[in-house]
């Protein structure tokens, strides 16, 4: 069946082509749709009680999350020099892309029992435009006088000040989010340098948005590290340019169709199936070896390079055919999960790795058969004296040592067990992040400066 599959490939190999190539087109041009995912991860079955109970929150209050806090840290608030500032930065928030509402010191307020109506008025403390030092010593006093603000806008115990921006909900989930949090950025950055002050910055807007984009870079930086190391391997294995950029042609390929099966579906990038495309690469480039490896075996063994190519696909087909068949059902279990994140990643990485194992059975034999017929060197590896002493090594060690190898393999499993049992199921924000990320040392801050001191000894107290 193989050996006839793989003379029917060579025969057909034009019209195979195209159809490879035109599909493959199809899904590039699907794949340069697909978009970044800016929601939290939905890590929760979505019948799930708490999933529920947020769903339902969301129904009744709208859209959470939107609220970035800025921080300062300092006893010389009310200097003129420093208050003038930050109300310039406070006014040009209130103007800035995106942002619907910005709360502050400079925007705090008096509540004035009206005598006459009995109703109580709103008086601004702090009037519009530069102050005087002696305008903010008096007016100081009565903004120190409103026990509101006290733990909201600033904590005398830290002499930390907070301010609080809220965006838009409507572009909380969309590409413009980017925009919104650089416009801040660039007001915090400005006040930063004339000030002096070192400012901190966190919230979920934030933290979502540095999260969504160091994904998407991460991932093109993965992607293009596995293809670059798995292209030096190739290139000193098989000492073959063309043979190096077949394997990458193929591994580029199941990358594309990836992408293009994410926009198909209506799934978007996320945390898990931005590791998809450098999974594609690291399983695709086995396929490749296991067929170039066997075409230059044929080959030596008899000359003809149809005849090798038959063989080559007749040998390494159903080799190839299970070991992608076990990898694919391995990923696709996900799928069987009540995750949604886990479930696009079972779906994906399925589908894919299949797919994968028709790019290679198809594009391989038939850019082999239009190439040039290998060359001596092109197989000298085959009789790399040295690779294959280590190769009878590991041969005599593992038919002559077989206690020895038992032995330590279940110490290793012991080892692992109980590590298992040592793991602990965790889920924050910023899990991820090394502890000197300026992220997570920001959150630090904002924990650390505007926590109640009674809010610590009950969290205490309930551990």
């Amino acid at each position: 069946m193989w050996r006839k599959l793989g003379k029917n490939i060579l025969a057909y190999r034009l019209p195979l082509l195209v159809v490879v190539l035109i599909a493959s087109a199809f899904m590039t041009w699907q794949a340069s749709k697909v978009e970044l995912s800016y929601e939290f991860s939905r890590a929760i079955p979505s019948d799930h009680p708490a999933n529920l109970t947020y769903q339902a929150f969301r129904a009744k209050y709208g859209q959470d999350g939107n609220l970035l806090v800025i921080g300062i840290q300092t006893d010389q608030f009310f200097k003129d020099s420093l208050f003038n500032q930050y109300t310039a930065l406070y006014k040009e928030l209130k103007q800035s892309y995106g942002v619907t509402d910005v709360i502050a010191a400079p925007s705090a307020v008096n509540l004035m029992k009206d005598a006459a109506t009995e109703k109580l008025n709103a008086a601004q403390i702090f009037p519009s435009g530069p102050l005087s030092q002696a305008e903010l010593d008096s007016l100081s006093q009565v903004f120190y006088s409103l026990p509101f603000y006290q733990g909201l806008l600033y904590n005398p115990e830290t002499n930390a000040w907070l301010m609080g921006v809220s965006v838009d909900k409507t572009l909380m989930n969309t590409r413009k989010r980017n925009d919104i949090v650089k416009g801040i950025r660039e007001h915090v950055d400005v006040f930063e340098k004339t000030s002096g002050q070192t400012v901190y910055l966190s919230g979920l807007p934030l933290i979502r948005t540095e999260m969504a984009t160091r994904i998407a870079d991460e991932m093109k930086w993965f992607l293009l590290g596995s293809v670059l190391l798995s292209a030096l391997i190739l290139l000193i294995f098989f000492r073959s340019f063309s043979a190096m950029i077949l394997s990458l042609g193929v591994v580029i390929l199941g990358v594309i169709w990836t992408m293009g099966t994410m926009q198909l579906l209506g799934y978007k990038i996320t945390l898990l199936t931005a590791l998809i495309p450098p999974l594609i690469v690291v399983i695709g480039i086995p396929n490749c070896i296991y067929f170039l490896n066997k075409y230059h075996t044929s080959f030596n063994e008899c000359g003809n390079r149809h005849d090798a190519l038959v063989t080559m696909v007749s040998r390494m087909g159903i080799v190839t055919l299970f070991c992608n068949l076990a990898a694919a059902i391995g990923f696709a279990v996900f799928a069987l999960t009540k995750s949604e994140i886990l479930q696009e990643f079972g779906v994906v990485a399925g589908i894919n790795i299949m797919v994968l194992f028709f790019i290679s059975l198809i594009v391989i034999p038939v850019a082999l058969s239009l190439l040039p017929p290998p060359k001596s060197r092109h197989t000298k590896y085959l009789e790399n004296a040295r690779l294959n002493r280590w190769l009878d090594r590991l041969e005599r060690w593992s038919l002559n040592h077989r206690k020895l190898i038992y032995g330590l393999t279940a110490v290793v499993m012991v080892a692992a067990i109980a590590g298992i049992f040592r793991l602990k199921s965790v889920g924050f924000i910023v899990d991820d992040l090394p502890k000197t990320d300026k992220i997570y040392t920001d959150l630090k801050f904002f924990r650390a400066k505007f926590q109640r001191r009674d809010a610590v000894g009950n969290s205490g107290q309930n551990k």
